[in-house]
């Protein structure tokens, strides 16, 4: 009897990549269906197509002043010498569009320390510092906002379908969240450091191998998170990162309402503080490391589970949740292949004249 041929690394690399690759679409495709249930695919779609174009065009000026603002952040924590602010606004457009590409925003993260590392001559353990305070900060700007809309929500007069909804417990967890999440941006150096010690503890006092090499990549951006502590920039960065939040908010409003003017739910509205109850949850939830492709279905369903928790009807709630998800990633992706044409075009007039 024959045995069975054993399988190389190469095999099992080649199996695990398409595992990979199949895995996040199942469970996209799983969650859409289940969302879609009962609900007809073309009469989302032309719900989809008939919302406002002067609130779309509203919601896309709005958009850039976001992603400048978010470029103004970055630029600010960036040691000297600074690059040009026009080259790190396209890096950000790159970062902004791939965020949700894969789980935990590697691929945001990867985009952006590749761009400012190979084509802006900064540091990669710089870039990647830069990266995790403006991460960090987005969680602590997110606190002060749910705990106003919740508070708003708690002290209004609400439909019955709101006595369901936890808002006492909502408010508290936002104070909460606020609260250590301030906590970890004050304290993100010293809390790099600890890492750092702990890996070197693994290390073993070795100057090669994994644990050595993550370790000395880790210390250095903890060097750099320490040079912006010095620079006594963080309450300026925590002031940039609540407007930042204003305008990602008020731009999806205006999105939000473009998509409920058209079609059969002319005439309905998404109050402010609902939306930014439901984007923050769903925020929360897509920043999660979980398997979906693009976070395609994972977004649209913490999105659609939180307004129908909020009294909203299923089908519009279903309606805005692939509306806002489907419009605001077609919008990055087009300004994302804008900004690399915008890169390749900075980097050629560089060489021309250096």
């Amino acid at each position: 009897m024959k045995s069975l041929p054993e399988q190389g690394p190469g095999g099992q690399k080649k199996r695990g990549s398409l595992t990979a690759f199949v895995v996040p679409i199942a469970v996209s495709v799983i969650i859409i269906w289940l969302l879609m249930r009962g609900i007809s695919w073309q009469r989302l779609v032309s719900s989809i197509l008939s919302a406002s174009p002067w609130g779309l065009t509203l919601y896309a000026l709005i958009g850039l002043v976001g992603l400048w603002l978010r470029a103004l952040r970055f630029r600010a924590v960036l040691p000297d010498p600074k690059p040009d602010a026009g080259p790190v606004f396209l890096a950000t457009v790159v970062q902004n569009a791939l965020g949700d590409l894969v789980p935990a925003r590697l691929a945001s993260l990867g985009s952006y320390v590749w761009l400012l590392n190979r084509r802006l001559s900064v540091a990669a353990e710089a870039a990647a510092a830069t990266f995790i305070v403006s991460f960090v900060l987005d969680l602590v700007t997110l606190g002060p906002f749910l705990v106003v809309a919740a508070a708003v929500r708690f002290g209004a007069a609400m439909p019955a379908a709101w006595s369901q909804f936890p808002l006492g417990w909502l408010v508290a967890f936002g104070a909460v969240f606020f609260a250590i999440s301030l906590a970890a941006a004050w304290w993100l150096g010293p809390l790099i450091r600890l890492l750092e010690r702990f890996l070197r503890v693994m290390a073993r006092g070795k100057t090669e191998g994994g644990w050595a090499r993550a370790a000395a990549a880790v210390e250095r951006v903890a060097a750099a998170m320490d040079a912006v502590h010095r620079g006594g920039t963080m309450v300026r960065l925590l002031a940039v990162s609540l407007a930042i939040r204003f305008v990602k908010y008020a731009a999806l409003y205006v999105l939000t309402n473009s998509l409920l003017s058209g079609g059969d739910y002319a005439g309905l509205r998404l109050d402010i503080w609902d939306l930014i109850i439901g984007i923050s949850a769903t925020e929360l939830i897509a920043s999660l490391p979980l398997p979906a492709i693009g976070q395609f279905g994972v977004w649209e369903g913490g999105m659609v589970g939180v307004l129908v928790m909020m009294g909203f009807a299923r089908e519009p709630a279903t309606l805005v949740a692939f509306g806002i998800h489907g419009i605001t990633t077609a919008y990055e992706y087009l300004l994302c292949f804008l900004a690399l044409g915008g890169i390749f075009i900075f980097l050629r007039q560089r060489e021309r004249t250096s």
